[in-house]
């Protein structure tokens, strides 16, 4: 039997567990396995059965011309049974580029950023999933164009002025339009200073074929512009991230909700109770451009820090990897989640810097404990 990772400390607190200990050769060495396994995956996708009755690859990938158009990159597409159905009439194409990702009990919809002409798909898509009753939350991890080309449609309004933005409805061969049409309405809009991010309240109204209002949902729009594609947030922005996955997790509370308190274990309350309570009913989407590198890591990093702030990575055996584990399968459901090396690493030093972080305010907590102990004996 492997021995615990952790070992108390005399004032009880967890000690950090020995994966977040683990050199850069090691981690590198991880990396590179979990690239094999995605080559491998990606590789047994493009063969075809071996015979008729055989079903095809769990990795394989949609083909066609309506496809192709509407990915924003050749390279990166949902596996064909791990995919998104736009709820579309008969004949028309129900694809897009999104995949439905869980960890556990929590779940997402990780997804490209929309492309001019795939707006109503998004919002098709945002209509469908989401529980009637529940805002969406949706998060958006990149800006529409960074070094001068363009990484995201710009598919809500900006301010008041531009508001409402009108969702055209898609044609389909023949020019036939498919019935789904509506339009997007800012309500609010405001910086949030700890997550820099733009937050905005919006208003998806949705009409049918004949015109009649179908569906009205309120999504909670957070714009955090910080990460630049390929790589990670540096400086202010790599606390803002933290503050805004525990935002995105807040916005996604149920609005009624009987989950018991997290054990706050040194961390603070509210964090807590946000990642423990997040509504997973209601999966949050998250898009960067290609929905993979930086949404695979924000992903990562929400799940594996619900874990810590309940207690969950406190007494691991010393072989075990949850960092590791969690990348390989958010890989098995959508294609280069957190895509490179350099990702792969901040969510180790993330992960790093909030446990000590954590193990330090519990500390200093039991100092408190101890002091007011020792001062009512003394004056005793």
């Amino acid at each position: 039997m492997s021995a615990p990772s952790t070992i108390p400390s005399s004032s009880g607190s967890p000690q950090l567990p020995a994966f977040l200990k683990q050199t850069k050769t090691e981690i590198h060495n991880k990396f590179i396995d979990l690239e094999w396994q995605q080559r491998n995956r990606l590789l047994q996708g493009t063969q075809p059965p071996a015979n008729d009755i055989d079903p095809p690859s769990q990795w394989s990938r949609l083909t066609g011309e309506e496809v192709t158009a509407r990915n924003r990159y050749m390279n990166v597409e949902p596996y064909a049974q791990n995919r998104i159905k736009l709820r579309v009439a008969e004949g028309i194409s129900d694809y897009i580029n999104a995949s439905p990702i869980q960890l556990a009990k929590r779940r997402y919809i990780a997804t490209q950023g929309p492309k001019d002409t795939s707006v109503n798909h998004f919002y098709r898509m945002v209509a469908d999933e989401k529980i009637i009753g529940s805002p969406a939350v949706v998060v958006m991890l990149t800006q529409t164009h960074e070094a001068g080309r363009e990484k995201c449609f710009q598919y809500y309004p900006l301010s008041v002025e531009e508001s409402p933005l009108v969702i055209q409805p898609d044609e389909v061969e023949d020019g036939v339009e498919d019935g789904f049409k509506g339009e997007v309405a800012l309500e609010s809009v405001e910086e949030d200073s700890k997550s820099r991010s733009e937050v905005r309240r919006l208003r998806l109204r949705t009409e049918g074929a004949e015109g009649e209002t179908t569906q009205e949902k309120e999504i909670h729009h957070l714009l955090f512009s910080g990460w630049p594609d390929f790589l990670i947030p540096e400086g202010d922005d790599r606390q803002a991230l933290i503050e805004l996955i525990q935002l995105s997790a807040h916005l996604n509370q149920p609005h009624s909700t009987d989950a018991k308190t997290a054990q706050t274990n040194g961390t603070s309350a509210p964090a807590a109770k946000d990642f423990a309570s997040t509504d997973q009913d209601n999966p949050r989407i998250i898009h960067c451009s290609a929905g993979v590198g930086r949404s695979g890591t924000f992903i990562a990093l929400d799940y594996l820090l619900s874990l810590m702030h309940t207690g969950q990575l406190d007494n691991l055996p010393a072989d075990e990897d949850p960092i590791a584990d969690t990348v390989d399968l958010l890989r098995q459901q959508r294609m280069m989640m957190v895509q490179g090396e350099a990702q792969f690493n901040f969510i180790y030093e993330v992960l790093r810097e909030q446990y000590l972080a954590r193990m330090a305010e519990g500390d200093a907590k039991d100092g408190v404990a101890g002091d007011a102990v020792g001062g009512a004996v003394a004056g005793a």
